[in-house]
């Protein structure tokens, strides 16, 4: 009789401690920070005279993320760059981005995570607000990740027009060079933790 409920207590006693065990692996957060080094910003578009594209490598950022059965999910993240350290190359067209921009009120541009819906493959959508020259709207596009030991790498892209965001497309020589609204940006930024 003895030895059936022993037997059973430890039977017990290893359920409970493979739960909590796989509680904790399947439920592991972890905070994870924008690597100044890895990170690849830039805003696409077009004039009336080329196409032109703007870099940013000033970001900051941090994700939080969660492992469970082998799919990555992830809870929060906010990135940011400052809308100056966008740079064409070009000093004028820069001017003219920032003018368009506000950055002496608007310093940032910045995106929040608020859904992440894992897919096959490490591919995912990531649906957040993104602010521009003070404006907020919720966009939503299609990421891939890329994991590593400690770290973990997103690459995307979204499209959208500058007016959904109240900015007014720059122009230039008195108005014969137009900005197109259309504009794309690409990222590729490596979280580390």
């Amino acid at each position: 009789m003895k030895i059936k409920t022993t037997l059973k207590f430890t039977k017990q006693l290893m359920l409970i401690l493979l739960m909590t065990l796989s509680y904790s692996v399947l439920s592991a957060q972890e905070q994870y920070n924008l690597a100044k080094a890895d990170q690849y910003f830039v805003v696409k578009g077009t004039s009336s005279l080329h196409d032109w594209h703007m870099d940013a490598t000033d970001g900051e950022g941090q994700a939080q993320l969660m492992q469970a059965n082998g799919v990555l999910n992830i809870k929060s993240a906010q990135v940011r760059f400052k809308a100056e350290s966008l740079k064409s190359g070009k000093n004028g067209m820069d001017k003219n981005a920032y003018k368009a921009l506000n950055t002496k009120k608007f310093e940032w541009v910045a995106f929040e995570l608020s859904a992440f819906e894992a897919k096959q493959g490490g591919k995912g959508i990531v649906t957040g607000n993104l602010t521009i020259a003070g404006f907020t709207k919720p966009i939503s596009f299609d990421v891939e990740t890329v994991q590593s030991t400690g770290a973990i790498t997103i690459t995307g892209s979204s499209a959208f027009k500058m007016t959904d965001f109240k900015v007014d497309p720059p122009t230039a020589l008195l108005g014969t060079i137009k900005t197109g609204d259309d504009v794309t940006v690409e990222f590729k930024l490596t979280f580390k933790n």
